[in-house]
């Protein structure tokens, strides 16, 4: 099987190369290297070292990906033609190089590969810019700086920002989570006799010269939100010395504000308002927070639990994306996840599918909930056939309550009968009858508070009106309103 042989030339000049490294290079008759724009490579060369390089690849593709693809495809051809192949990569080979790991993934079937250490840019980090990585150490390549995977208590280091543009880019990646004042430290030559350290802030990261060997080091910033820090702020609520209003609430005490947080962000949902459904979504954060804390102090579960719970269920529920099973259509999902909900449920009862068919019923409003049970019937076949069905029973239903309620008995039963037959119309056209609901409500509420200004404009007051006098107001509420959605079409 023949051989790959890949070396680290680590950050700076020869100097740097370990002695076993110096003359694994210095025996092969030619040397692939990744680039020529490295300090080692020029002092191998008077050493009589052969190179070939891929810099070529970095202008005929679009892509670094395709330079990896094209440096793989490079080296295999060759592993095809010679019994050991040596290829040289900057640093240590295993530290921010992606050809490397692509090399092994590939290669490893057809070749023996060996990965000869080095010196690697952070070890010279650390000397230059001091600070201990146990006390949190972060590495990104431009281009994967995604604010949810930053929580801005460690040190972030971003590597080869080589040039204005991949700097102004990094800029403005970092600045959707640090403060645009944030401190930082642009790094270059690390290793060299030109070596520098410039100390400058964030917004002003690509006010200068780059190159290859231009890393950029983000000190730990506690302004950056993360869910992280938002917990450490709940947990220093609930300490001793916290908040003592935080400290006295419970599970239960929360209870309410959890179900007004939830309606909050409805109402944001439905103004259409998007900084307030931002804030309004802050909010309803802040209650699972709590509640983890909470749990967390009990010893009942953590934070991190339900990350890992929700987690799992979304990856476990999503076949379709995450392993074999097909799904085209929403229906399809739907249907999916409906049947590894009752296994699932079945699984932790040990009993049949159906006698398990109302297990775990959330605790939704009455609307909600009779939506959520006729969905869980109708996903076993008990429905009607079409929406004639429903509305019959709407009238059936209709005729008992009349009846109920001139017998003077059973009126709620029947009541109760009536909205449930309702809900299920409202299924089978595919509304939402709280949604309805909420909007026939607020409908009303602004119809009466116009019939309200309209009587304060003719000079009466709305409490002595008779009903009679009202339903003036209200039909001419009514008229204005239908005459302002006139003029708005």
């Amino acid at each position: 099987m023949p051989k790959l042989h890949i070396v680290g030339l680590g950050p700076g000049n020869a100097g740097e190369l370990t002695l076993r490294a110096y003359r694994l290079l210095k025996r092969a008759s030619k040397v692939f290297v990744r680039t020529l724009r490295h300090p080692c490579v020029a002092d191998l060369m008077q050493d009589g070292v052969a190179f070939e390089s891929f810099d070529s690849l970095y202008t005929d593709k679009d892509s670094f990906e395709e330079v990896y693809a094209g440096i793989v495809g490079r080296l295999q051809a060759e592993l095809e033609r010679q019994a050991e192949v040596f290829y040289a990569v900057p640093g240590h080979p295993w530290v921010a190089e992606r050809s490397v790991a692509l090399l092994v993934d590939k290669l490893e079937a057809v070749a023996e590969v060996r990965v000869y250490p080095a010196v690697s840019f952070l070890d010279h980090l650390f000397s230059s810019v001091p600070f201990d990585p146990l006390h949190g150490l972060t590495v990104r390549n431009a281009g994967e700086l995604a604010p949810l995977s930053l929580t801005g208590q460690d040190w972030l280091v971003v590597p080869q920002v080589y040039s204005k543009l991949i700097a102004s880019d990094v800029k403005l990646d970092l600045m959707n989570i640090y403060p645009d004042e944030a401190p930082i430290l642009v790094v270059q030559a690390l290793g060299t006799p030109q070596q520098k350290v410039k100390r400058t802030v964030l917004h002003e990261l690509d006010h200068g010269e780059f190159d290859h060997l231009t890393t950029v080091v983000v000190p730990p910033h506690e302004e950056v939100p993360s869910l992280a820090r938002l917990a450490a702020i709940m947990a220093a609520l609930r300490a001793p010395g916290g908040c003592p209003w935080d400290r006295e609430q419970n599970h239960a005490t929360l209870k309410r504000y959890l179900l007004e947080e939830s309606y909050e962000v409805l109402a944001a949902v439905d103004s259409g308002d998007m900084y307030n459904l931002c804030e309004e979504l802050g909010d309803l954060l802040l209650q699972v927070v709590f509640h983890a804390q909470i749990a967390a102090e009990n010893r009942d579960f953590d934070l991190r639990e339900v990350l890992e719970g929700i987690i799992s269920k979304l990856i476990r529920r999503h076949p379709h994306v995450f392993g074999d099973t097909k799904a085209e259509t929403a229906g399809e999902v739907v249907r999916n996840w409906e049947q590894i909900k009752r296994a699932e449920k079945a699984a932790q009862a040990g009993e049949s599918k159906a006698a398990n068919l109302f297990d775990g019923a959330p605790a939704l409003p009455a609307l909600m909930l009779a939506d959520w049970t006729q969905r869980k019937v109708a996903g076993v076949g008990f429905d009607w056939s079409d929406c004639r069905g429903p509305l019959d029973k709407v009238e059936e239903e209709t005729a008992e309550l009349k009846a109920a309620v001139a017998a003077g008995a059973e009126i709620e039963e029947e009541l109760g009968d009536l909205l449930f037959a309702v809900v299920n119309v409202a299924r089978f056209l595919r509304l939402d009858a709280e949604e309805c609901l909420r909007k026939t409500v607020h409908k009303f509420q602004g119809r009466f508070s116009l019939m309200t200004k309209l009587v304060d404009a003719a000079g009466h007051d709305l409490h002595t009106l008779s009903l009679e006098q009202m339903d003036v107001y209200w039909e001419k509420a009514k008229t204005q309103e239908k005459c302002g959605k006139m003029r708005s079409v």
